[in-house]
């Protein structure tokens, strides 16, 4: 009886340690086989977006705007831009312009304005999100442009609504409004500007007072969302 009790227990502690050895043999397999397929998943957080802005894109400017989240507080947006020749008064006419926009606050644009070469932008903006969504971010921003005839430097805050569609997890678009101060730099006249202002008393490299104004502008981005990729769980 006491042989037939220390045989069983022999059994089954040798039975453990083969299942146990069978099993690491099996994971090492799995994990070092390079023909066995990883198991990958991501975050239902999205942490980078692509995108760009439709209204400025109308207004001559292709901003190429990338989007960071840290996590769903904090993050940043930064990107170049190029500055294409033409402007808004050149898709709905200089008549027209003159009719919709007027030389006050906040419709400052100058109907005389023309561009007719390429350039660069940058643009950089720390954000706040807003909801645990997030559902929206609050940014302040700072942005140059390079205009044929001017240099643009632009300083603002920035309210962004988020809509990302759960259904795909591939796009989303902000919706946004942006309060900014501007500062015109123009090269040969002080006409040579994009948006009415007063002039400052200082003059610039050029010998052109610098032309000043706050200016406030809408938003619409469109962006393509990249998930956030997880290494392979062992």
């Amino acid at each position: 009886m006491k042989f037939t009790i220390i045989y069983l227990c022999i059994l089954l502690f040798s039975g453990s340690l083969f299942a146990q050895t069978s099993d690491s043999i099996y994971q090492q397999y799995l994990l070092n086989n390079k023909n066995v397929p990883k198991r990958v998943y991501y975050t239902d957080n999205s942490q980078n977006i692509l995108k760009t802005n439709i209204f400025s894109l109308l207004d001559g400017h292709l901003p190429i705007i990338w989007e960071h989240r840290f996590d769903n507080n904090v993050g940043f947006e930064l990107g170049p831009g190029i500055i294409l020749p033409y402007t808004f008064s050149d898709i709905i006419g200089q008549k027209q312009l003159e009719e919709i926009y007027k030389p006050n606050f906040p419709f400052i644009l100058n109907p005389d304005f023309s561009n007719k070469k390429l350039g660069v932008s940058f643009h950089l903006e720390p954000k706040l999100y807003l909801g645990s969504s997030p559902w929206g971010s609050l940014g302040t921003f700072y942005s140059f442009k390079s205009y044929s005839k001017m240099w643009m430097n632009q300083i603002g805050l920035a309210l962004n609504f988020i809509d990302e569609y759960p259904g795909s997890k591939k796009y989303a678009t902000q919706m946004g409004i942006t309060f900014s101060y501007v500062n015109q730099i123009p090269y040969y006249n002080i006409a040579d500007v994009r948006y009415t202002g007063t002039s400052s008393e200082s003059l610039s490299g050029h010998g052109l007072p610098m032309i000043n104004c706050f200016l406030l502008a809408f938003r619409f981005q469109p962006g393509y969302i990249f998930e956030n990729q997880i290494k392979p769980r062992k």
